[in-house]
């Protein structure tokens, strides 16, 4: 067999596999907790004792902690892994000796296509925009449970096989290193028609392509949605899709309505991560049920302490129940999640997000008045958000100085509006009445944003168009 039958054949088998199990997770969504619970617990104890005895890292982090003793294994026992330590003890913490940090961060640095490592593993980077990059490995299994949960997530947006053909397009990094370019891959079987974009093209030749494709399926992050929003409304784009789906950003309500009135549809929003945690909002566009029964969540406060129900974390806590390759358990994601206490409509009880807020990466901290430092939230550039003359921006910290940087809409540009003065003066007078000492806004007008920016880049928000923030679009 020849190599690109067997790269074929091996899509083949990791699709079917994955619609296997979408079909058996989805069958107990409404299933009580109780048993949800039992299926958690059986993950957990075949991960961590798998981590144990093959994993050098996992086994002297256990047997120091005494997390693993001869009962059930117990969740909040078991230590909590970062990013830093992550990629400090990469070489110790997975559990094939073959597997080197830096020998992968080469390869993956050389990848061309849809490779695999060592003819067996899937690789991927995530962008570090937190000053933290991850590697992340996935052996079979693994990724067919990724796989499993894009198909229940779009499944939940109402994408089935049909004839004619739905045709799907697919906009996300552009690095064979990124989780939506390898995902992407792997579906292109033949059960629909896919087109893969990255979102670093021009934004003329993104239009150009969709116009020609013309999907009935559009999977998109928020941000670039919104440039697309955007050109639909202007007539360059000519777009009548069935399905859309945002993913990996922020959408405020004020941005899901924009889409809703540019392409004619409700847009469902997605959360997924390269750890291993993915979600999807229902039929009622409530929040997003995270798929628990594949990765455990536990939401925390900046202690590590379980945060109730109803009431905004300050991090997530990442177990992903299917990789056996390279145990992630209680690993730190920076995401600030409210999850809801009351069940949904739907009937799904699965635990749902009803807000995510960003990342507390994104946090900016400016000095106060009594005092001290005031967290500033990324919502508290909502208003940006809202103003229909900002067509994208970029927040950047320099010492006590903000320099929010904009590219205007041609609505504005035609206009006698004072947009630097208004947002300026709009902007600092929010940061007073949060109590910051002395706000100093600046507000510079650009034909286009920078990928990078001198300073602390704190904070990206797009409406309608940034590059993501947390999502690498190389």
């Amino acid at each position: 067999m020849n190599s690109k039958a067997r790269y074929h054949q091996r899509r083949l088998a990791d699709v079917a596999a994955a619609l296997r199990q979408a079909r058996t997770q989805t069958s107990h969504e409404q299933e009580p907790r109780a048993r949800l619970a039992h299926h958690q617990q059986q993950r957990l104890e075949t991960v961590v004792r798998h981590a144990a005895t093959h994993s050098p890292y996992y086994r002297q982090q256990l047997a120091e902690t005494g997390a693993l003793g001869n009962g059930p294994v117990q969740l909040q026992r078991l230590p909590v892994l970062d990013k830093a330590l992550l990629m400090e003890h990469f070489d110790e913490l997975v559990c094939d000796p073959r597997l080197r940090r830096d020998q992968l961060l080469a390869w993956v640095g050389q990848l061309t296509g849809d490779q695999l490592y060592l003819d067996r593993y899937r690789v991927m980077v995530t962008s570090g925009s937190s000053g933290r990059p991850g590697l992340f490995v996935y052996d079979p299994a693994g990724w067919r449970a990724i796989c499993a949960q894009l198909l229940r997530a779009s499944g939940w947006a109402g994408l089935r096989p049909s004839l004619p053909r739905q045709r799907l397009a697919l906009l996300g990094g552009a690095a064979p290193s990124h989780i939506s370019r390898q995902g992407a891959a792997t579906m292109a079987v033949g059960l629909h028609r896919v087109l893969r974009l990255p979102v670093t093209l021009p934004l003329p030749q993104l239009v150009q392509a969709l116009n020609q494709f013309q999907p009935t399926y559009l999977h998109v992050y928020s941000s670039v949605a919104m440039w697309l929003a955007e050109e639909q409304h202007a007539g360059r784009l000519r777009l009548s899709p069935s399905m859309l789906v945002t993913i990996a950003e922020l959408r405020t309500p004020e941005m899901t309505q924009r889409l809703q009135d540019a392409f004619g549809v409700h847009p469902f929003n997605a959360y997924g991560s390269t750890e291993g945690l993915w979600g999807s909002e229902c039929e009622h566009h409530q929040g997003i049920h995270l798929f628990e029964d594949a990765t455990l969540v536990e939401n925390v406060d900046p202690d590590g302490q379980p945060v109730p129900a109803g009431q905004p974390g300050a991090r997530l806590l990442v177990t992903n129940l299917y990789n056996l390759v390279q145990p992630l358990l209680r690993l730190e994601v920076t995401d600030l999640v409210t999850l809801d206490p009351d069940p949904c409509r739907c009937g799904r009880t699965l635990v749902r997000a009803s807000a995510i807020h960003g990342r507390s990466d994104d946090t900016l901290f400016l000095p106060a008045r009594a005092g001290g430092r005031v967290a500033i939230h990324p919502l508290q550039f909502a208003l940006l958000t809202r103003d229909p003359q900002v067509r994208e921006f970029q927040v950047v910290q320099d010492g006590p100085v903000l320099r929010i940087l904009i590219v205007a809409s041609h609505a504005a540009t035609a206009s006698d509006d004072p947009l630097e003065t208004r947002l300026g003066q709009a902007i600092a007078q929010q940061l007073h009445r949060l109590g910051v000492h002395d706000p100093q806004v600046t507000i510079e007008r650009r034909p286009t944003l920078p990928r990078s920016a001198g300073g602390k880049l704190k904070l990206v928000i797009a409406d309608p168009a940034t590059r993501p923030a947390h999502a690498d679009a190389r």
